[in-house]
């Protein structure tokens, strides 16, 4: 049975949405993470040590429940968006998007023809159900599929008037990380400047009509992001969850 992106309709409505970071490579912290109520979580092939088949893994964790499960993608090239989508993902994260041909090659090849140029698999996919439902997925693969274009840089944030030109991509999502290290100011949100550029990157999106993501960060919690018209944050991730969660438990105990 093809599923509805529960995420995408979410955002669709104009609903404030929540996700959660996977960076463990870890099926038992997907499991977990998915049945405490995120919207979406996030599958990180960019910085973690996890690949295709442990991702496999964690998606089949995460699939009883409603939670939406997006990658993201560790270079920003065709063959693995077709491998994640074949898998079962119903969407790709693309980091540091900075030029509107890199965005359209991706979402070229996460849809089928005429849209894009995705290689058919869905006769056996795993994201078919075998090909059991292959008829049924291939019809409404683009329907369900969400895309997020990442900003990460002062080029992305110039970029984002023409990177908004390409189709079928459903959301901007804005990396704070990354985006202060790329003015010299990493981790250092309360920059007059990192602000100032943050600022462009969130009104030029809205101004693009596209759906506005991000992270949380110190001074930025999620009612401030979702109060700037930001649809979709990620709150969290495995790792500082189970870091936060242990040191809360451990430092007290070596102190009594």
């Amino acid at each position: 049975m093809v599923r509805a992106n529960h995420l995408k309709r979410r955002i669709l409505a104009d609903e404030p949405t929540v996700g959660c970071w996977l960076f463990m490579g870890s099926a038992a912290s997907a499991e977990i993470l998915s049945h405490c109520g995120y919207d979406a979580l996030l599958i990180d092939h960019e910085h973690s040590p996890g690949g295709l088949e442990t991702a496999v893994d964690q998606l089949r964790a995460i699939a009883p429940t409603p939670t939406t499960t997006l990658v993201r993608l560790g270079d920003n090239i065709a063959a693995p968006v077709k491998q994640v989508l074949d898998a079962g993902a119903e969407g790709i994260v693309a980091a540091n998007i900075e030029d509107a041909d890199t965005l359209d090659g991706l979402v070229s090849a996460a849809l089928y023809p005429p849209l894009g140029r995705r290689g058919a698999h869905f006769t056996v996919s795993r994201a078919a159900r075998w090909g059991l439902d292959g008829d049924a997925y291939a019809e409404r693969a683009a329907e369900e599929l969400l895309v997020v274009a990442m900003i990460e840089s002062a080029a992305g944030v110039a970029a984002i008037p023409e990177l908004a030109k390409v189709r079928h991509v459903d959301m901007f999502f804005i990396g704070p990380l990354d985006l202060s290290a790329s003015i010299g100011l990493m981790g250092r949100y309360a920059d007059p400047a990192f602000v100032e550029l943050l600022d462009e990157a969130e009104r030029r999106t809205r101004e693009a009509g596209i759906v506005l993501g991000g992270a949380t960060m110190p001074g930025h919690d999620a009612a401030a992001l979702f109060g700037r018209g930001y649809r979709f944050v990620t709150t969290a991730s495995d790792v500082g969850l189970l870091r936060d969660g242990g040191l809360q438990m451990a430092q007290p105990a070596l102190h009594c």
